[in-house]
């Protein structure tokens, strides 16, 4: 989001630094002249170099109005050096500990004052997703999810309100989008769809009347975008392309495909997968599949994966859907129409056959024309081989 690049080009493979030297919208911007602040979330972007903001708030806390006022009080910053002002705000919800949740009590002030929504949602209220499975357990956790998303939501009223009540506001563009899914099984740290896809709201001057587009876009856009909204040079080196001629009613990405990626994770441990797909179909690569290594994630921690596990021991629909979360297969195929939840693997489908070849070819030869370090691996397993996933010692997963 940062660099505009894809991870093997900017370097950032997972819980790590980019490389040094990669032009980001930070140094980007501040070369042209704007003033620049990060609020929360300061850590994931390294090095400093890379990163050299004007102002930087760390920490995690929760409290909507924390960032309405981090946020006027740089503005005015910016003001006071007359210089335009680049944001980014990062808020800390809706990750876990999730609202209501006995861990989330510590941090959350037990959810009273601003911390609680005002309409709190229990499990009855709320619709298990799906690509989950609906046990008891994980309803709750998911209107846990979705309290602490309306909390989020809060959040972002008290950003949009500090800059309503400045002199910029008419003439700033805002921004909003996610990083990944949910965290939950099939969702973050993986590229299932539920996992990389996230929400895109733009706002800018003189846009006119807002539109919805179902046209397919990337992170990585978000910089090209930027840059072309802003006049700004946009630097060499970005694989992104910029949604301005999108917006002027150019179609994008109609008939071609997108590729997304997961590296490491916060323990450092490597588990990555990539996904090809177009309008309906995904093609799911996964190389750290070998039937031993059990994948391991922050998002198996609270109710849903512990939930999955309980049930997995007398219903074999879930002991099945277990098996493909935590070990995984190799190259999968799934009809994202039919089969939004991805539980129908359609890779040896005689009537799909065609479907699969053509994809795979497609991901190689993306694979191949940018350098991407599982290329390799991927050959591997076009070639009936396993393919190799090195392994650091084993940590305990953090908190993402």
């Amino acid at each position: 989001m940062m660099t505009g690049r894809v991870p093997h080009h900017s370097g950032g493979l997972g819980f790590t630094p980019v490389n040094e030297g990669v032009p980001t919208l930070v140094t980007v911007l501040k070369g042209a002249g704007y003033y620049t602040a990060a609020i929360h979330k300061t850590e994931h972007m390294q090095p400093d170099s890379c990163f050299p903001w004007d102002r930087k708030v760390s920490g995690s806390d929760r409290k909507p109005s924390a960032f309405g006022e981090s946020v006027t009080s740089a503005i005015a910053e910016a003001r006071e050096r007359r210089r335009p002002f680049f944001i980014n705000c990062n808020i800390n919800d809706p990750h876990r500990p999730f609202y209501g949740s006995p861990e989330a009590d510590k941090i959350d002030q037990n959810e009273e004052g601003e911390y609680r929504v005002v309409r709190e949602l229990r499990s009855a209220d709320v619709e298990v997703p799906s690509f989950l499975e609906p046990l008891p357990d994980i309803q709750v956790e998911a209107a846990q999810y979705y309290n602490s998303a309306q909390r989020m939501d809060i959040s972002i009223g008290r950003v949009l309100k500090a800059l309503a009540k400045t002199p910029e506001a008419s003439g700033t563009i805002v921004i909003f989008s996610a990083d990944h899914g949910m965290p939950f099984p099939f969702s973050k740290a993986t590229v299932y769809d539920n996992g990389t896809r996230t929400p895109a709201l733009l706002k800018f001057p003189g846009m006119g009347t807002p539109r919805i587009f179902e046209d397919r876009t990337c992170n990585i856009d978000y910089m090209p975008t930027l840059l072309e909204l802003l006049g700004v040079k946009g630097p060499d080196g970005i694989d992104g392309t910029s949604w301005v001629p999108l917006l002027k009613g150019h179609s994008r990405y109609k008939n071609g495909f997108l590729v997304t990626h997961v590296n490491g994770v916060s323990s450092g441990a490597q588990y990555p997968m990539r996904a090809i797909q177009d309008d309906r179909f995904s093609l799911v690569f996964t190389p750290w599949s070998d039937g031993k290594l059990q994948l391991r994630v922050e998002s198996m921690q609270g109710l849903t994966f512990a939930a999955m596990k309980r049930a997995a021991e007398t219903d074999p629909n879930v002991a099945a859907r277990l098996q493909q979360y935590t070990v995984g297969t190799g190259l999968a195929l799934y009809d994202l129409q039919s089969d939004p939840g991805q539980r129908s693997n359609l890779i040896d489908s005689p009537n799909h056959a065609k479907v699969v070849e053509t994809m795979k070819q497609a991901l190689r030869e993306y694979m191949v024309r940018t350098g991407d370090p599982q290329s390799a691996n991927f050959d591997l397993l076009l070639t009936g081989k396993q393919p190799v996933v090195p392994q650091p010692l084993p940590t305990k997963p953090k908190p993402e």
